[in-house]
């Protein structure tokens, strides 16, 4: 899952991989389990398994907030995107930063490459050819996923809000796989992780039917970190993100 932050098109949007992939290639690393299970219960995990899976990539791109918005000149065509420097972006973004508030650690950040580490639940495993993606042992039946990323350090990130958060997640499931949906926020906290700006964020959303939960933690610091816990409303794995998520800490590489 994802996340994934565009703020006002001067982020990176992360380098994933299409989720409908993912999902295969998770399959068939966990085909072995749970062969027991009934035609209707495959047939009812497969759905959940697809829809879990989708929330990864989603959800790492909902974390690009507003992507590249454009501006209409009058006529209904899109204006040309306008290209700012490296340096005028940071200092643009700066001085927003400062107008707003808000934490700017961030722009001091002396390049040191920091590690970011975290303890999976016990029931979790990676998943082979998907750097970052776990699933459980008994994957599709249990479509619960835990996603890790890694981007380039964007200190625009800092100026993401609710409704951004929001927007880009319901327009990257509308770009990527033509489905409407509506993302029900419950969290959007601002915290500190291991002394870096970090966001906690809690939201919901129907995909086929079924009911995703998503809890994802975006660290800004030396580069952008983000962990994304998913759960299906047929599994219950809440408890377990949360203890894994306080186990979330940054480390400099020796």
């Amino acid at each position: 899952m994802l996340v994934f932050m565009l703020l006002g098109g001067c982020g990176t949007d992360p380098d994933t991989q299409e989720t409908l992939a993912q999902g295969d290639a998770a399959a068939e690393s966990v085909e072995k389990n749970d062969t027991e299970e009934t035609d209707q219960d495959s047939e009812e995990a497969a759905d959940s398994g697809d829809a879990g899976q989708e929330s990864a990539e989603a959800d790492e791109s909902g974390a690009d907030a507003e992507n590249e918005n454009g501006a209409g000149d009058g006529s209904g065509e899109q204006a040309e995107p306008i290209e700012i420097d490296e340096a005028t972006k940071a200092e643009l973004t700066t001085q927003l930063l400062l107008e707003n508030e808000l934490d700017t650690s961030i722009i001091e950040e002396d390049g040191t490459t920091d590690r970011c580490t975290f303890a999976l639940p016990e029931d979790f495993m990676a998943v082979e050819d998907i750097p970052g993606m776990y699933v459980t042992k008994r994957y599709p039946i249990d479509a619960s996923t835990i996603y890790y990323a890694e981007m380039d350090k964007d200190i625009s990130m800092q100026l993401m809000t609710e409704e951004t958060y929001v927007a880009q997640m319901e327009s990257n499931f509308k770009n990527h796989y033509d489905m409407d949906i509506d993302v029900n926020l419950q969290s959007f906290e601002k915290i500190k992780i291991s002394g870096h700006p970090a966001f906690r964020i809690l939201c919901s959303y129907t995909v086929d039917g079924i009911e995703i939960t998503q809890l994802a933690y975006v660290i800004n610091a030396d580069k952008s970190y983000v962990v994304t816990y998913s759960q299906t409303e047929e599994y219950y794995r809440m408890d377990e993100f949360e203890a894994s998520a306080a186990t979330i800490e940054l480390e400099l590489e020796n």
